[in-house]
């Protein structure tokens, strides 16, 4: 955590006077400071974290060598596994009303492991800081358009979806699921999933 000085702190506070002190009345709101996004895990710099449709696939960035944190592991050991990159997490909590049936949630920035009975069952990766980190071994992520991953997966639209322009990529139980911000090649993916996830269908 970053630690201010005296004279830092109250150049802090000035800087967050409200906007009418420094701008007209009739002026644009100004969008609020997006916070950085965290890669502080004592193994950030030598591990990248992989998008899988069995759940997160951890790669050293030295040997190239991969290892699968697989759902169904406990957990205490998912939890471990992605605080050693992305540091500890922001937050828990619990839904008990999720189509899949109840489920309790970890989130590290972007992304957010998903548990049900002390299980790891799936991640949610949206567009929001720190959603960058992530990407699935072809080079799928978050902003990607639908031309670019079409060249490298084959995009299964799913039809009169009620979550909007969702699709899947792969195969059999092992799919990765994502949304399209808009229709069209030119599209770029909002959200990215696998696993069990608390969507109402």
């Amino acid at each position: 955590m970053r630690k201010f000085t005296t004279l830092a702190m109250v150049a802090l506070l000035a800087a967050c006077k409200p906007a009418a002190d420094k701008a007209p009345a009739d002026a644009d709101p100004v969008a609020p400071a997006v916070p950085e996004a965290k890669a502080d895990g004592p193994n950030a710099a030598t591990t990248a974290v992989s998008l899988d449709g069995e759940g997160l696939r951890f790669v050293d960035t030295n040997s190239g060598k991969t290892s699968l944190l697989a759902f169904g592991v406990p957990r205490a050991q998912a939890e471990a596994a992605l605080a050693n990159v992305a540091g500890k997490e922001d937050d828990r909590s619990t839904n008990e009303e999720c189509g899949a049936g109840a489920m309790e949630f970890t989130r590290y920035d972007a992304m957010t492991l998903n548990f049900q009975g002390g299980k790891f069952a799936g991640w949610f990766l949206g567009n929001e800081p720190g959603a960058d980190s992530y990407s699935t071994m072809s080079g799928i992520a978050i902003g990607t358009t639908r031309a670019k991953a079409k060249e490298s997966v084959s995009i299964v639209d799913l039809e009169d979806s009620t979550l909007g322009e969702e699709f899947s990529i792969g195969t059999g139980d092992n799919l990765i699921g994502g949304m399209f911000a808009a229709p069209g090649d030119a599209a770029k993916i909002d959200a990215l999933f696998a696993g069990a996830n608390c969507f109402f269908r």
